[in-house]
């Protein structure tokens, strides 16, 4: 395999590393978590169930899924191995992506055999919850990182100290994932339908704590990402290189598309399909916020 041939594998990977997490948000939304029971990795003891209850397919699907997702990224990791040198920045990026795959199923397996799922609504699962959100931006980070890498001669990646700075701006898209993790989960258990009574136990000490937590979402969204956006806009005014124009006037449409949309979400009372896609918007501002912390801190600007 070619070193384009496998940037175009990294791509593809990450396409399928977003479609399998959104899978698992599906499992969550549909309260389908304990479909294959508190057996794991086998689904009701069996590797193919016999059962016709619908969330045992869908968590059936989503474990399916992920186990051949697990051996694509051996063979990823394999392959980054045979084609870049120690040191190369991809293949340091390659076998983080098997690290975080292994860490995402450990986590995954902690939620079933814990029972962290369906209606468990304790900070334990709250807890474990930013943890798997976390995980998930690792891992699809480390994929985005190799196709960013994959065609790089320079076997070593060595940032400008100068930038260092620049490293601290994907910990602000972290941090909203997480209370994004907090809110979504909150709005599965507690749904409301009118947003000022929903608005008014955000704020009632009787509330369950989810729902006093689930405000932080939409406040550090706007400011931290409305922050970000700003700096993106005017990054994309004055940076010398094209390569950091185009990705700030991306990182800033993004960011700002992203706000709108959970605007959206909010005033709509989260449908799941707006649930969704407000996560795809997620990882994919992550995305690209990585490759343009890549570049701007190994290029010249």
């Amino acid at each position: 395999m070619t070193r384009s041939q496998y940037k175009k594998f990294a791509f593809s990977l990450l396409i399928y590393t977003v479609l399998v997490i959104l899978w698992g948000a599906w499992v969550r939304i549909s309260h389908s978590g304990d479909g294959c029971g508190d057996t794991w990795p086998l689904c009701h003891g069996r590797l193919i169930p016999e059962a016709e209850r619908g969330k045992t397919w869908v968590e059936y699907g989503h474990r399916l899924m992920s186990g051949i997702y697990g051996l694509v990224v051996i063979y990823f990791w394999w392959v980054a191995r045979k084609i870049y040198q120690p040191g190369h920045f991809a293949r340091k990026a390659a076998l983080a992506t098997l690290i975080f795959t292994i860490t995402e199923a450990l986590l995954g397996a902690k939620l079933v055999l814990f029972k962290l799922v369906t209606t468990n609504d304790t900070p334990y699962r709250a807890f474990v919850m930013a943890l798997h959100q976390v995980n998930s931006f690792m891992l699809t980070g480390a994929v985005a990182l190799v196709a960013v890498a994959a065609l790089s001669q320079a076997e070593t990646q060595q940032p400008s100290s100068s930038k260092q700075v620049y490293r601290f701006f994907p910990w602000i898209i972290v941090v909203i994932g997480i209370t994004g993790a907090w809110a979504s989960l909150s709005n599965s258990l507690f749904p409301t339908e009118n947003l000022w009574d929903g608005f008014m136990a955000d704020f009632s000490s009787d509330s369950h704590f989810l729902i006093r937590i689930r405000g932080l979402h939409p406040v550090l969204a706007l400011l931290g990402g409305g922050g970000l956006a700003l700096y993106f806009w005017l990054k994309a005014q004055t940076a010398e290189l094209q390569v950091i124009q185009k990705r700030s006037l991306q990182m800033s449409l993004l960011l700002i598309f992203g706000i709108m949309f959970g605007i959206g979400t909010l005033l709509l009372h989260a449908p799941v399909w707006m649930k969704i896609v407000h996560l795809a918007l997620a990882h994919s501002i992550w995305v690209v916020m990585l490759q343009w912390v890549y570049f701007a801190r190994t290029t010249k600007n």
